[in-house]
């Protein structure tokens, strides 16, 4: 109200020295004039505006300004500050101090499945969707990292990753929930990475995803990287999203890259490390924990026999223990990886027990024959695809060998249908990728595999028939 008395007896004043002189003459000293009752006072402006322009009708008056003060922010914990997005691997929304950002990303792989010289329609010809997953990643509070990935394919839900990540340093950190067991080099890239379609056979007896907790890091600038966690559990090759025994597995994995950080350029991802899990299963029939080997076309190769009761059913029954080494070697158009493993698990059928041991290795190879770069982390093409400037992306070839087997081979009889289910396979493979840019991937994968045993004569157990499969993908991860 003060602003405006003040404002009223200033604009009476002026228009009272703004009135025309009656062509010069002068004027007897005007009446005082008498003071008009109060008028109204007009409402206040709203906070709102950060201003006020108030003009006089008359053209001679001077300009009023009344400036009203800034309201403070009612929002001390900073929900409308603005946000930055973008694109990088996915799409992001970030705080614009930097310390939370949602990224979204996802991967479609849609495959043409087909068999060569199966006369018989063993195998089964097919398209599919092999992934479909929705992938949210992201950081809260600058140390709180976390990951949540549900798959989508073949129209059922399976959740891959939900984890979250305690980030004190680079060196220590914390992560609980979901996630890939620390064991397998080629189980640990991610499923657009792995340089064929399908993982080879040492991923056979090697543990997928399991619920538990670990301790991981990276020493000097990437030169050591360890894992160390306690899990449920799983079987070989399994995915789990729950335990029906007591009984927990370790698991540990050191991986070092001796020039990463200091070094000649051509060694910088010369890399080794070994891995091991330590578990104790009494199995029922609810979660039997035994193992199936599949082939890079998704059939069967070994099965333990399996039945409706404990009498006809082979369940794990004490000790499982796993061990691993492995290495790869990339630099500019050459990629390498090798490992091998073995794993030996205790089991029972109608209260015989035993222990069966399997091992498996492979070797993969692949050359770039455009100008790009082979990584762990597969290629990003230096030049995309761009018909104007006539770029095509990058191209590459590979190939692998690997082999998958029982090691007491009659254990395998007492607990397999040797009719049925091989001993022991190998294989090996050839195929040419295409990447458009670092999100879209075609390819074809041609792959055989021999088996010994697993089919059935008149006199007793027989050599199962070559498989040859083919397969093609398109993949779009971003």
């Amino acid at each position: 109200m003060k602003y405006v008395s003040i404002l009223s007896s200033f604009l009476v004043s002026s228009l009272a020295a703004a009135q025309p002189s009656n062509g010069g003459a002068p004027q007897p000293p005007a009446a005082p004039v008498q003071p008009s009752p109060p008028a109204e006072p007009p409402q206040p402006v709203p906070p709102a505006d950060p201003a006020l322009v108030v003009a006089p009708p008359v053209v001679a008056a001077p300009l009023i300004v009344v400036a009203w003060p800034v309201v403070p922010s009612q929002d001390p914990a900073g929900a409308l500050e603005p946000k930055t997005s973008g694109f990088k691997d996915g799409f992001i929304l970030q705080a614009t101090d930097g310390s939370s950002k949602l990224i979204i990303g996802g991967i479609s792989q849609f495959d043409a499945r087909f068999f060569v010289n199966d006369d018989n329609n063993v195998q089964t010809d097919q398209f599919l969707i092999r992934s479909l997953r929705f992938d949210l990643r992201g950081t809260v509070y600058d140390h709180f990292d976390f990951r949540f990935m549900p798959d989508f394919a073949g129209s059922k839900l399976l959740v891959q990753d939900a984890y979250v990540d305690v980030r004190y340093t680079d060196v220590l950190k914390i992560r609980f929930g979901k996630f890939k067991v620390p064991f397998g080099i080629e189980r640990l890239q991610s499923e657009g990475q792995t340089i064929f379609a399908e993982r080879g056979l040492p991923n056979q007896i090697s543990p997928n995803r399991d619920l538990g907790v670990e301790l991981f890091g990276d020493v000097g600038k990437g030169t050591l990287a360890y894992q160390f966690g306690v899990f449920n559990g799983v079987a070989d090759g399994s995915i789990n999203d729950g335990d029906a025994t007591d009984d927990k597995e370790l698991a540990a994995r050191v991986f070092v890259r001796p020039f990463a950080a200091t070094g000649p350029k051509f060694l910088e991802n010369l890399g080794v490390g070994a891995a091991a899990t330590f578990g104790d299963k009494q199995a029922n029939l609810t979660q039997i924990d035994v193992p199936s080997w599949k082939t890079s076309g998704q059939n069967t190769i070994f099965l333990f026999r399996a039945g409706t009761t404990l009498a006809d059913t082979v369940v794990a029954d004490g000790r499982h223990d796993r061990a691993a080494v492995q290495g790869y070697y990339f630099y500019s158009r050459l990629g390498l990886i090798a490992d091998y493993v073995r794993s030996a698990q205790e089991v029972v059928l109608n209260g015989d027990h035993d222990r069966v041991s399997s091992d498996a290795w492979e070797a993969v190879a692949q050359v770039l024959l455009t100008d790009d770069e082979a990584t762990y982390n597969s290629v990003t093409p230096k030049h995309p695809l761009d018909p104007k400037t006539g770029e095509i992306g990058a191209v590459d070839v590979k190939a692998r060998i690997g082999e998958i087997r029982t090691v007491n081979g009659s254990v395998f009889e007492k607990y397999v249908d040797p009719t049925r289910y091989a001993r022991r396979a190998w294989s090996g493979g050839v195929g040419v990728d295409w990447w458009a840019n670092r999100s879209f991937r075609a390819l074809v994968d041609l792959e055989r595999t021999w088996f010994t045993g697993g089919a059935k004569t008149g006199t007793g157990v027989a050599d199962r028939i070559d498989e040859t499969s083919i397969i093609g993908r398109v993949q779009l991860v971003f």
